[in-house]
């Protein structure tokens, strides 16, 4: 049984949206996956959007979630973790660096182009090295920095846009977004039992 966690920042709109549009895309398949939220600023106990939780209803999924702070619990408790942006995969992996092997944009996960996929590994090792290098005052070469914009420039944006104080149309957006994100994840959930 795989246990995910979705990370978004207020565990409001994004994070919920994808934890209950994988919870039914599970059911309808049965999966046997466990689920949750958090958020890197959520507050415990607060309700989810207006928004989002219409958007589960309407998509016939469960509404009733509430948000909830990342904790080092849920941490442990996950098989994967899986962010909404690379700045939530950067906060997790900052305070819970054990978890840095688990630990993906949704949308880099489930990237299904072995080209691109190749270049994020790459480009995930080089700027590793480089923050290193920066850590203990050493220099950065010119061809890491070379390197580094080349592999950029072929990576594809990882991040969900954030529905945040929106209309009822951008969560629309935003959940259709990442349930074409949730189609490859159930594929390859699938492929590896």
């Amino acid at each position: 049984m795989k246990q995910i966690l979705f990370v978004c920042t207020g565990n409001t709109c994004r994070s919920p949206l994808a934890e209950g549009i994988l919870r039914h895309m599970a059911q309808q398949d049965n999966l046997e996956v466990h689920i949750r939220s958090a958020g890197v600023f959520a507050s415990d106990g607060s309700p989810i959007s207006r928004q989002s939780s219409s958007v589960l209803r309407e998509k016939g999924c469960e509404a009733s979630i509430s948000s909830s702070l990342l904790r080092s619990a849920d941490v442990d408790w996950a098989d994967l973790i899986l962010t909404m942006t690379q700045d939530h995969k950067r906060a997790v992996i900052q305070r819970f660096p054990q978890a840095a092997d688990k630990t993906h944009t949704l949308k880099e996960f489930v990237e299904d182009d072995p080209e691109v996929a190749l270049a994020a590994e790459e480009w995930e090792r080089l700027i590793a090295e480089v923050q290193v290098k920066h850590a203990l005052s050493e220099e950065i070469t010119v061809e890491e920095r070379t390197r580094l914009i080349h592999l950029e420039k072929k990576l594809p944006n990882y991040d969900i846009s954030d529905p945040f104080g929106g209309s009822l149309e951008l969560y629309r957006h935003t959940a259709e977004e990442i349930e074409e994100a949730l189609v490859k994840l159930v594929q390859k959930i699938k492929e590896s039992r």
